[in-house]
Formats: structure tokens, sequence, C-alpha cells
């Protein structure tokens, strides 16, 4: 699996003639074996590395098992430090590039769970210590940023789909009457363009919170939460609707649950899980950003879908006649 982008296309992106040389290089070398994370890695810290400054060099350094994962932080972190270093803006875009064309499409940045993934990665940088509270003391099996396949809600047990998206669930959301079947076939449906949405959505976010030296409100705060509400998570604060006026500091985390996550009408196994999930966040907020990044980029990617639905879609419904 080579390096999938012609020589014209670096040489026509990239200025940096040491840039180009490496991207030859490492271009040049995976054509004889498969693009492991392992060896994109070692090709990338090989060639890529020298030609960045001390700071960039700090970035490259950072012990990380190679994975795909690892290569997007470490494109994260360079371009954090590169504001005002364009050479170390070439460095970083070229590590972008190794990324996205060693797969046939481009690979887009890709993770088994972006949202949980950067939240960790992140709460590293400011020092927090997630994984101390990240389980509940008394349910160490229970995975608070756990998520179904389609949505934000915690899976059923034994489980990838949560009580609304499974197919033998009766569980109903808000006036969704559809049955089981047509709810599954929408989540699968919405799936991809879901995860385009979070992506997008997480990958501004971040790299606005590198910008800002990590001064940038990334995280869900502890007092102004229905104006960060407003503003970082649009589309589900327009879902509240009714419940937005009496939103405070002091019940928002109790109001966020009760419509994102309240377990009604699950069966009672579920309907435990769901309320051990809810306690937890409750006395721990901070385990509510990747829920509710979740849950914004579903609301947001329905609201692309119905823009594109029946008569909506540009072009759709009957020809216009030609006067005569």
């Amino acid at each position: 699996m080579p390096i999938y982008v012609d020589d014209e296309l670096i040489l026509t992106r990239f200025t940096n003639v040491e840039v180009i040389h490496a991207l030859l290089s490492i271009k040049a070398v995976a054509s004889a074996d498969a693009v492991t994370p392992a060896l994109a890695q070692k090709l990338i810290r090989y060639y890529l590395r020298p030609l960045a400054s001390t700071e960039g060099q700090a970035a490259f350094d950072k012990k990380k098992k190679a994975s795909w994962d690892s290569i997007f932080f470490l494109y994260i972190d360079l371009g954090s430090c590169s504001q005002h270093d364009d050479d170390l803006q070439q460095v970083a875009r070229a590590v972008k590039l190794v990324h996205a064309y060693s797969k046939q499409p481009p690979r887009d940045f890709e993770f088994g769970s972006i949202e949980v993934n950067t939240f960790l990665h992140h709460c590293g940088y400011l020092h927090l210590s997630i994984e101390d509270i990240r389980y509940p003391n008394e349910h160490r099996n229970i995975d608070p940023l756990r998520f179904c396949e389609f949505c934000w809600r915690q899976p059923l047990p034994s489980s990838k789909l949560c009580g609304h998206h499974a197919t033998s669930d009766p569980m109903l959301f808000g006036n969704d009457t559809r049955k089981a079947a047509a709810r599954y076939k929408a989540g699968t449906r919405q799936k991809e363009l879901l995860e385009k949405t979070i992506n997008r959505i997480l990958t501004r976010e971040t790299i606005k919170f590198h910008e800002s030296h990590f001064q940038d409100q990334l995280f869900f705060p502890d007092q102004g939460i229905a104006s960060w509400l407003a503003e970082r998570r649009p589309a589900v604060w327009r879902e509240l609707e009714h419940d937005r006026r009496d939103l405070t500091d002091k019940n928002a985390i109790e109001i966020l649950l009760d419509f994102l996550h309240n377990p009604d009408g699950l069966p009672s196994r579920a309907k435990s899980l769901y309320g051990i999930v809810n306690a937890h966040i409750q006395s721990h907020p901070a385990l509510i950003w990747p829920m509710l990044l979740r849950a914004e980029g579903w609301y947001q990617s329905r609201e692309l879908m119905e823009k594109n639905w029946g008569g909506k879609r540009p072009g759709a419904g009957r020809p216009k006649q030609a006067k005569k």
C-alpha cells in the first residue's frame, strides 16, 4: 500500500524544497511496503523531524504508540506551534499528506472514537485526571464515554446500539413513532454524515484550542453554560427549546441529561445502566463533553440530511413548464 499521491501534487502544494524532497523520499521508500501506522510514523520522524524547529521536534519526540490517531495528533501539535513559522506549517501539512494519501481514496481523520480520544488527549494538556474519575467506583465495567454507533446514547448491555436504534427494543425518543427497523435503517443512513460532522466540529475546535495556547474554553464550563451551549453546541441548544429558559449553571447537567439521556421506556437492565451513567456524570460534569459533541454532530447531520429530502432538495419536484 504505497503513498497514493502524484509527484505533481507535492510539487504544487509545497514550496519548501527540503519538505518536497522529504515527501518524495517517503513516497519512494513506502512504495515497497505496506504503509502501516508504524512505518508511516517511522518515515515521518526520519525524514520530517530534522526539518522542524526545536519546538516542532519536541512534538515528534513525544512517546506514543504508532497509530493513525497518533499521527493525527502530531499534525495538530505541529500546527499549534507553527502559527508564525511557515516552514513548520509545511512540515505539519506534510504529516497530514502522508496520513491522508496512504489510503485510496484519501483517508480522513478517522478514529474508533474520535471524540473520546481527543477528549482524553486534551485533558492531558490541561492536566485533568479524567481517567481517575472516568468509571463509577462501584461499576468499573460501565464506561460513561461509550456510545451508540448511531448517536450519543449509551449502548444497551452487550450491544453496540442504544435502545432507540436497536432493532429489538421499543424505546422511542421525543415524537418519533417509527418502528424499530425504520429507526435502525435511518441510523445506518446517517452514520457516515454523523462521523464527518463530528470530525469537522472537532477539528475546528481543536485547532482553535491549540492556536489559543490552550486558553480557549474547549471543554464544558463551570459557569456561563447557557452561553457556551449557544455558541459551541447550537443545534443541541435549539433542540432544548422550552428548557432553555429555565437552564442555569446549577441545573444545566440535569436538564441536558433529562433531554439527551432519559431512560424512560428502556428495559429494566438498560434503565439501571442509564441511571448509573447519569448519576456519575452529575457528579463529574466534565464527562458530558463527548456526549454533547456527538449529540451536536447528530443534530447538525440530521439538519443537513433534511435539507436534501424530497422537495427541499435542489431540483426536486415537477419540472416547470415553459410558458407558451
